[in-house]
């Protein structure tokens, strides 16, 4: 990861790996170190929404307007999801 993450930084899913959508989840495959992921509803919906360069509070305002959820807690569930996805090496994250 680069720097600090916040809700300015920009995601965007990382190079490197293949996914696809099998009836609302999605598999994703890291092509390097050949290992699988899975996520399913909102976790696969953000995989959706950061196939483009997308900053995190555009993608917070989405799922709040999508799902009902508490802001805070979205804010803070994302901003982990986002960790451990960079920490996995699955997504980029700007600043």
């Amino acid at each position: 990861m680069t720097g600090t993450l916040s809700l300015r930084s920009t995601v965007v899913a990382g190079e490197g790996q293949v996914s696809s959508d099998i009836g609302g989840e999605v598999a994703i495959l890291d092509l390097k170190a050949g290992t699988y992921y899975g996520l399913e509803g909102i976790g696969a919906r953000v995989w959706e929404l950061i196939q483009q360069p997308r900053r995190v509070c555009e993608i917070r305002d989405a799922l709040l307007e999508e799902y009902e959820v508490e802001p805070g807690r979205c804010e803070r569930d994302l901003l982990a999801l986002f960790r451990r996805m960079s920490d996995e090496g699955l997504v980029e994250i700007r600043n």
